[in-house]
């Protein structure tokens, strides 16, 4: 950093350089004096500065060296000097030269920041305490930094003691109680970490987030009985609490009680005070339950993704899916075609979402909506199938037809599709009193059932 008492002096210097003219005109300025020395000084500086500008830091450096044995009292120099050899990774030459400005001027913050900065550029974390300790008073980041020093040096209890600082002065943070997790995992420190969790939980008794991460940490210890008596013994003391639920249902699937674990999912999602990620992550979990237990499939039936829950985690793609699993046709539905506007050329939705328009008798959606993606998917003869379907049902016998007709052309492998695109040709054509080609269609239905 350039000392305002310098900058001035600098400017003043510049001054000596105007035309005799101008000097005349101004008449009212004092005139300074300048060594050789001084001039050579602020050449010199005035360059370094240039050169470092442009990323050309040897020369920059050759210029402050200059300058450095002009006047070696000023600070400053030895700042630059530490600066660019740190940028250019000459980490002795960086150290000595902060180490001088320091040394010159002890009350410069930055030239002590920059000291820092150059420790934990080599990893050297046993320097970089030292030299961070002096620096945190100016910003909470400081202390954070600290924490991390400590941890990243093994010194456990130096860092935890330092977190407990700035619990008491900023209060609780996620990202600290995540690194407090970590130094006790680091240390293996088993036994601390969980009377910890316990301490914290009598003074903060209706702490969910706290509650939750005692049980989770019991949990992660292999000590899921005493997680499961946490939690329980928490709803007896808070029996209007909807937080022990979140665990006691997983608790509950795994002891195979199912009524239990199904009524505390209930509890879970019709919650209105539950963060809305707790929720979801139950209701995940059950959706994966019933798919391996198809008994308990009508537990999840009322369950809808209401306002509160946060649907950012599951798509709405996966929520038409999961609803289209629980045969709730309109929901899933609704929600495909929320997923079609975020991906509008996506088969997969478009087939899915025409085969639920027929399902739930929105035939004359169904047929518009089939007519409009064949123009854009023309060989896709599923559509054909949906939107002659729906106009079977509107009794459209000859639009369906024509558009069948058409679609023949795409008919490339004689599978199962086929025969039911034929079966329906068959039935317009009975219909409309075709005969014939009822015929015709019904012996090609029977002919892939011989060869099937």
């Amino acid at each position: 950093m350039i000392q305002p008492k310098f900058l001035l002096l600098f400017f003043y210097g510049l001054s000596l350089n105007l035309p005799a003219s101008s000097a005349a005109r101004s008449d009212s300025l004092p005139t300074l004096a300048i060594s050789d020395s001084e001039a050579q000084f602020q050449n010199k500086f005035y360059d370094a500065l240039k050169e470092k500008g442009i990323e050309n830091y040897i020369k920059a450096i050759e210029n402050f060296v200059v300058c450095s044995k002009l006047f070696p009292e000023r600070a400053v120099v030895f700042y630059q000097l530490g600066d660019l050899y740190l940028k250019i990774k000459s980490y002795g030459r960086s150290e000595s030269n902060l180490q001088k400005a320091i040394a010159l001027d002890a009350s410069n913050f930055w030239y002590k920041e920059k000291l820092y900065q150059l420790y934990v550029a080599q990893d050297n974390f046993e320097r970089a305490i030292e030299a961070i300790k002096p620096l945190l008073y100016k910003a909470q980041g400081y202390q954070e930094d600290l924490v991390h020093l400590y941890a990243n040096t093994d010194q456990f209890e130096a860092a935890l003691e330092q977190i407990e600082i700035l619990d008491s002065c900023f209060g609780y943070s996620p990202v600290r109680d995540q690194t407090r997790s970590n130094i006790y995992k680091k240390s293996k420190d088993q036994k601390g970490h969980i009377n910890y969790l316990r301490k914290r939980l009598k003074s903060t008794s209706d702490n969910q987030e706290d509650f939750l991460n005692l049980i989770y940490t019991l949990s992660q210890y292999g000590l899921k009985q005493e997680a499961f008596k946490s939690s329980e013994l928490f709803l007896e003391t808070h029996p209007k609490s909807h937080i022990p639920h979140v665990a006691l249902y997983k608790f509950y699937l795994d002891a195979k009680a199912y009524d239990k674990a199904i009524n505390s999912m209930k509890i879970v999602t019709a919650s209105n005070v539950l963060a809305p990620y707790l929720k979801v992550k139950v209701l995940n979990d059950f959706v994966q339950f019933v798919k391996e237990n198809p008994a308990y499939k009508t537990a999840l039936l009322e369950v809808k993704p209401a306002a509160s829950l946060d649907t950012s985690q599951r798509s709405n793609a996966q929520w038409a899916a999961y609803y289209n699993d629980q045969a709730q046709w309109e929901k899933a539905a609704e929600f495909y075609e929320k997923a079609l506007k975020e991906a509008p050329d996506d088969l997969t939705i478009i087939k899915a979402l025409a085969a639920l328009y027929l399902k739930t008798k929105a035939y004359m959606r169904a047929g518009e909506f089939t007519l409009e993606k064949i123009e854009l998917f023309p060989t896709q003869i599923e559509l054909y199938i949906i939107y002659g379907q729906a106009q079977f049902y509107l009794e459209r016998w000859d639009a369906a037809l024509k558009q069948l007709e058409l679609g023949l052309d795409y008919i490339f492998e004689e599978n199962q599709t086929a025969a039911t695109y034929y079966g329906l040709m068959a039935e317009l054509y009975t219909k409309t009193n075709n005969i014939a080609q009822a015929k015709s269609f019904k012996n090609k239905v029977k002919a892939l059932e011989i060869n099937d």
